[in-house]
């Protein structure tokens, strides 16, 4: 059976990672239980006393699912020319194992950037590096992060929307009224760093973004007909600008640009993408599931509290 343990002179230093700021390495201590965050920019560096001595092996968790990290795609300068992309759109590129380079001494350092580059990792990912001793493969260390995406993060997600019934200006009041609307929304939020403390305050106020609207929007109009005035529908494009609040729900004010009369009007709406990501978070936490079923099983089967703490380390994000 193998043991996870902690190296007392720490093979392994990463670096957090700030955007314009040195490198501040530290030790990998104080990440074997709870995940240490490391950004975009952040970094790991492997001692010399890993080369040859510990079979390294990164990997992250993404959607459910623990997924390796190890082989690269080497590109080369040839490759960014317009005219290669045009002619082969598919290269044929050198493999590179990085994890071999590491356990060799040749890639001492390894940089979360270029990680991204190759991998699909999202903000909230744990990553995961292993060393496992050659000489004895029972003496593993594991070290856990977290990625953590900083600075602006845009947004794209598309907005159903309910004009409501006040237009300006509306000459011989011809608009009647609007229906629907859909729309692009277009924001910029940034995610809410795991090692900060935030209070009910400030997470109000990142719970508001600013956005920009654009679309297609219903209006009744009315209309002469054969010297009748008539009611008819006809769609607009129109733009706008607004806020979204708890992250799904839209309160703005838009304009048509299209058809006249031009006029201006508020609206609300739903993200369609933020509101499924909504209710599926709504879901029962793993914690809570878990000390529900040992409570079943002590009082179906009279089982000691076992597996306790293991439920208590399961959290959803």
């Amino acid at each position: 059976m193998r043991t996870i343990s902690a190296s007392p002179t720490p093979a392994v230093l990463f670096d957090r990672g700030a955007k314009k700021k040195p490198r501040a390495f530290e030790s990998v201590d104080r990440c074997v239980e709870t995940p240490c965050i490391v950004t975009q920019h952040g970094a790991w560096q492997f001692a010399p006393s890993v080369v040859d001595a510990y079979r390294v092996e990164m990997s992250y968790f993404h959607e459910g699912s623990q997924r390796p990290i190890g082989l690269f795609q080497q590109s080369t300068t040839l490759e960014q020319k317009v005219a290669e992309r045009l002619l082969n759109r598919h290269p044929n590129r050198k493999i590179v194992n990085l994890m071999q380079l590491v356990e060799r001494g040749t890639a001492p350092t390894i940089f979360m950037y270029g990680v991204l580059l190759q991998y699909e990792i999202r903000d909230g990912d744990p990553v995961i590096v292993r060393l496992t001793r050659f000489a004895d493969p029972t003496d593993v260390r594991e070290y856990y992060f977290r990625y953590h995406k900083t600075g602006p993060v845009p947004d794209i997600d598309i907005s159903l929307l309910y004009p409501i019934g006040f237009f300006h200006p509306n000459p011989n009041d011809a608009i009647q009224g609007a229906t629907t609307g859909a729309a692009f929304s277009f924001s910029i939020g940034s995610h809410m760093d795991p090692e900060r403390h935030y209070g009910w305050f400030r997470k109000s106020l990142r719970a508001v973004r600013l956005n920009l609207f654009t679309g297609l929007v219903t209006r009744k109009e009315l209309k002469a007909m054969g010297g009748d005035l008539v009611v008819s529908d006809s769609v607009d494009g129109f733009g706008g600008i607004g806020l979204t609040v708890f992250d799904f729900l839209n309160l703005g004010y838009g304009i048509n640009f299209v058809r006249t009369p031009h006029s201006t009007f508020p609206f609300v709406g739903i993200e369609v993408k933020h509101v499924f990501e909504f209710i599926r978070s709504l879901k029962q936490d793993t914690h809570t599931k878990w000390e529900k079923y040992l409570r079943e099983e002590r009082e179906q089967r009279g089982s000691p509290q076992t597996g306790l703490q293991l439920g208590r380390t399961s959290r959803s994000k």
